[in-house]
């Protein structure tokens, strides 16, 4: 019988979508920002602010010396962004592949984006954004982004920055229920933990 891969965290940023597929697994985090949630154990309250990337670079920060080797980041309701309106499938891939070997992946659609420039839509401008992150000003570069923010990362793709990075990041997100850079950090993920191409 294969052993199980146990060493994966699935993070889930919740409003009030209803998270009740969130039972089958074990080691699952519920973020909670909306109303009192009932009937789990593993939730933590949070602030409602910066949306969902707010939440996964909390949990980075404040795990940050334990973290498991791998991080599944959803969304409360995670179906409506994957193919098919299945995401448990492509996780039970990962959580019983004996040695997984991974170090970032997007859950759903891929989409190319420009630094200078987002075609979806185009109001977005990651130029200011990624100086504020990375500190240096970089007008022109591809991207790449998963619809929907979610994605699987390795614990040595998240400890290439020190933790004050997510701190940063943190920061940033928390002035507004809804941030404009909320939506853009969507197209930076990838750089985040790849770096740019």
């Amino acid at each position: 019988m294969k052993e199980k891969n146990n060493d994966i965290g699935i993070v889930v940023a919740r409003y009030k979508e209803d998270v009740s597929w969130t039972k089958q697994f074990d080691n699952v985090f519920i973020y909670n920002k909306g109303d009192e949630l009932e009937g789990y154990d593993n939730v933590i309250k949070l602030d409602n602010v910066g949306r969902e990337p707010h939440t996964y670079y909390k949990h980075i920060y404040d795990n940050y010396n334990n973290l498991n080797e791998y991080t599944i980041f959803l969304q409360g309701d995670p179906h409506a962004h994957v193919r098919n309106r299945d995401i448990i499938s492509p996780i039970n891939a990962y959580i019983n592949k004996q040695n997984l070997n991974i170090d970032f992946k997007f859950f759903g659609s891929i989409c190319n984006s420009k630094m200078e420039r987002c075609p979806y839509p185009p109001h977005f401008k990651m130029v200011d954004l990624y100086e504020k992150i990375f500190g240096e000003r970089v007008e022109k570069a591809d991207l790449k982004f998963g619809v929907g923010a979610q994605f699987i990362v390795s614990k040595n793709k998240i400890l290439k920055h020190p933790k004050e990075f997510y701190l940063n990041i943190i920061n940033i997100l928390s002035y507004s229920i809804a941030p404009t850079e909320a939506w853009e950090i969507e197209r930076l993920h990838d750089c985040i933990f790849n770096g740019l191409k």
